[in-house]
């Protein structure tokens, strides 16, 4: 009888599948941390000793032995069917090379070593099509919720043969013309090195070349706006030069673009690449139709706001709604005040009045301005039965999803949030279950005591639905 075959994916989010069966219970960092040790270095037996010295370097000998012996332990108990895959004696671990097992980072440096080969070969053909192959693969940093030290050098090396190559193919599509690819490559490259004048340049000439002015005077901005924050410097000559032939000229003439290669070995500063990307990702499962919920938390001053608004503003410029609340101390007790703040933003406002009748009835009771603009509106008394409150949150619902979809929401200072607001938040992701919709809120950790309401309404959301947590370090 066939074995059946092993599916592991490390880079981006962890997942096991094996014999068409999704493991979920491996679901431990370390354990996951583990198991990709072993694969990744599936050539050569490991000595327990140097397992255990590498996951447990600040402790005893003994005591980390024994770490190694529970976490072996562990592992067998949620995945009983390693022991096809893993031998283990006193001494060492082995994990069977010839035993069926597909591992994303394999694949994706079997595409790199063909891309490698068609370079010494001069098959430019085939080279664009491994390095295609090879950034399909890629959906993200290896492993990027374990901090473990083996994984960082290994996590940086994999990414840097990754940007290496997708600058490879933007200099392909950028000779053959292919725009929009190139576009593509461009931005996605920006995610990773935000700090890099050339590529800002190069976006901007593409979207030049397709006669999108309007967006490429976006990339200046954006560009300046970066490097102020990050830096606190303006952009170089070159720079500044494209903007302003963009400026005169309706279609400006650049220069040649000049390739620059990534250097080899050197670390790039990316800032907050891995959490863009885990962003984007969140954003990928709302546009196909999956209500998502992101929580990006981390100390006071550490680059919550930053990194959302970022997100926020990048959304907008491609034509998304979006609207922005906040909550404060001050108006701890105001209730539902952040949805009071969306539905009266310019993204949502318009389509706010196209409401029924019977529903923006319900909304007045938060914004009593509609009783101006609609004086024949009813108007209901305070909500005091469980039926009028239901309705009542019908209708925000309404009135949040009649905005243009995909819609993004983001709410701040989460910690401060008052207990009404957080029980429509869950009403309102379980409300459509098709809607494309992507709410994003962040919270001070330190602020959250262990009986805050925002850790009930994590509890329960986790249990109908998919939450992606963003913690934030220095």
């Amino acid at each position: 009888m066939t074995m059946p075959t092993l599916h592991l994916r490390l880079l981006s989010d962890f997942s096991l599948i094996y014999a068409d069966r999704q493991i979920t219970s491996l679901n431990s960092t370390r354990l996951q941390s583990l198991l990709a040790y072993l694969v990744l270095h599936r050539d050569a037996p490991q000595q327990r000793q140097h397992l255990a010295f590498l996951f447990w370097p600040d402790t005893a000998e003994a005591q980390a032995r024994n770490n190694l012996r529970q976490l072996l332990y562990q592992l067998r108990q949620v995945f009983p069917e390693v022991e096809h895959f893993l031998s283990t004696d006193t001494h060492l671990l082995h994990w069977h090379s010839v035993t069926p097992c597909h591992l994303d980072v394999a694949e994706f440096e079997e595409a790199l070593a063909r891309a490698d080969e068609a370079r010494r070969r001069t098959d430019q053909h085939a080279l664009q099509t491994a390095l295609e192959h090879a950034d399909s693969l890629y959906r993200g940093d290896l492993l990027p919720g374990c901090y473990d030290e083996w994984i960082l050098p290994e996590r940086d090396r994999l990414r840097q043969r990754y940007l290496q190559a997708l600058e490879q193919l933007l200099h392909f599509f950028e000779v053959q013309g292919d725009t929009v690819a190139a576009i593509r490559s461009a931005q996605r490259l920006i995610g990773f090195d935000p700090l890099s004048e050339d590529l800002y340049r190069r976006l901007m000439r593409l979207f030049a070349l397709k006669n999108d002015r309007a967006s490429a005077l976006h990339v200046y901005h954006t560009c300046v706006t970066t490097l102020q924050r990050e830096m606190g410097v303006d952009p170089g000559p070159a720079t500044r030069e494209a903007y302003e032939q963009l400026m005169q000229q309706e279609t400006p003439a650049f220069q040649p673009i000049i390739h620059h290669p990534l250097p080899a070995a050197t670390a790039t500063l990316i800032g907050r690449a891995r959490e863009w990307e885990q962003l984007h990702d969140a954003w990928q499962r709302a546009m196909e139709g999956r209500p998502h919920f992101v929580l990006v938390s981390g100390e006071a001053g550490i680059g919550k706001s930053r990194l959302t608004e970022e997100f926020l503003q990048w959304a907008s410029q491609q034509g998304i709604a979006t609207a922005k609340a906040r909550s404060y101390a001050a108006e701890g007790q105001l209730s539902l005040a952040p949805v009071t703040e969306w539905l009266r933003s310019d993204g949502l406002q318009a389509t706010l009045r196209q409401l029924d009748e019977v529903w923006l009835a319900e909304v007045a009771r938060i914004m009593p301005e509609l009783f101006t603009e609609q004086p024949a509106l009813l108007h209901y008394e305070s909500v005091t039965e469980y039926g009028q409150r239901q309705r009542f949150f019908e209708a925000l619902a309404h009135a949040i999803l009649a905005a243009p979809q995909p819609l993004l929401l983001l709410i701040d200072d989460l910690q401060w949030c008052d207990q009404e607001t957080l029980a429509w938040l869950h009403f309102l992701l379980r409300f459509d279950p098709t809607a494309r919709l992507l709410v994003i809120g962040c919270v001070r950790e330190e602020e959250l005591s262990a009986s805050h309401p925002l850790r009930t309404f994590l509890l329960h959301l986790r249990n109908t639905m998919s939450v992606t947590e963003i913690p934030l370090d220095p």
